[in-house]
This record gives C-alpha cells, sequence and structure tokens, in this order.
C-alpha cells in the first residue's frame, strides 16, 4: 500500500500546472475533462509514487477555498542548498531555511501570491522522530556536537 494522489487546491489551474513543471521541474502525470467543466490535473516528480491532484474546489465542500499552508511536507537532501537552487527560479520563501532540532526547515511560496496554490515545506531526508532519540536530527554541525558521526 501507498499514498497514491494528494488533493492540493489551487485558484488558477494552468498557472500551478506552470509552476510544478515549469519550475519544480515535475512531470504533468495526468490532465483529463471530468465531464462539468473541471479538469483531473496530477503532477509528480519524477518516478515518485504519489501525485498532486490539482483542484480548484472541492465538490462536496464549497466552503473549502484554495490558499494558506497547504500542510504539505517535501523532503530533500538539503534544505540550504534547496533554498538557494529555488531563488535562481524565483520561487519566494516565506520563512528561510532554519535549523530546528529534528532537522533544516523552511516554508516556500508555491506562486505569487501565496494564495495561488498554497505553500510547501521543506525537510532534509530521512530525518524522522528515531533519527532524533539517537542524535541524527540530519543536521551535521548539532550531531557533531552531540557525538554522533556522519559518514
Amino acid at each position: 500500500m501507498h499514498i497514491s494522489t494528494v488533493t492540493l487546491l489551487v485558484k488558477d489551474l494552468d498557472r500551478a500546472i506552470e509552476f510544478y513543471t515549469k519550475k519544480l521541474g515535475w512531470e504533468k502525470t495526468m490532465d483529463a475533462p471530468m465531464g462539468d467543466g473541471t479538469r483531473w490535473v496530477t503532477v509528480a516528480p519524477a518516478n515518485a509514487q504519489a501525485s498532486f491532484y490539482l483542484a480548484q474546489r472541492w465538490p462536496d465542500r464549497p466552503d473549502v477555498k484554495a490558499g494558506g499552508s497547504s500542510g504539505v511536507i517535501l523532503e530533500v537532501d538539503d534544505v540550504y542548498q534547496t533554498q538557494k537552487d529555488f531563488a535562481k527560479k524565483q520561487i519566494e520563501f516565506t520563512e528561510a531555511p532554519r535549523t530546528e532540532p529534528w532537522g533544516g526547515w523552511a516554508m516556500f511560496n508555491g506562486l505569487e501570491p501565496l494564495s495561488d496554490v498554497g505553500g510547501c515545506r521543506l525537510k532534509p531526508s530521512g530525518t524522522h522522530t528515531r533519527d532524533l532519540e539517537n542524535g541524527d536530527g540530519g543536521n551535521p554541525q548539532q550531531d557533531q556536537e552531540r557525538g554522533k558521526k556522519h559518514s
């Protein structure tokens, strides 16, 4: 079993597709009409199991609107380097990269303004609660201070 699709509410579907495919380099994995004037559009990083369904509304929840934080967390190898790479693509951060007890952390805008697709957070790959308990928080400097060696 695995997670297949996560719904991400967007205001402008075509701008969201452009953001994920052009700026982040993801693939549009599906774009199909749904019969009621809406489209089923999914985007995902290459070779990913899970994808985002870019929805303009919840059919059964008209009160839910696009905008604000999406609650999505993307894992990257290096939060600080990813922020530098994203800055070259003019992706703005609402929270600059910083080090937390569990490792690096940052939040970026999906599109300008933030309400177009919501924001996503970044965290370093492979950091989990068990890593923190073992002194491996994804931050080599802090881990070295704790006596944990990185290979």
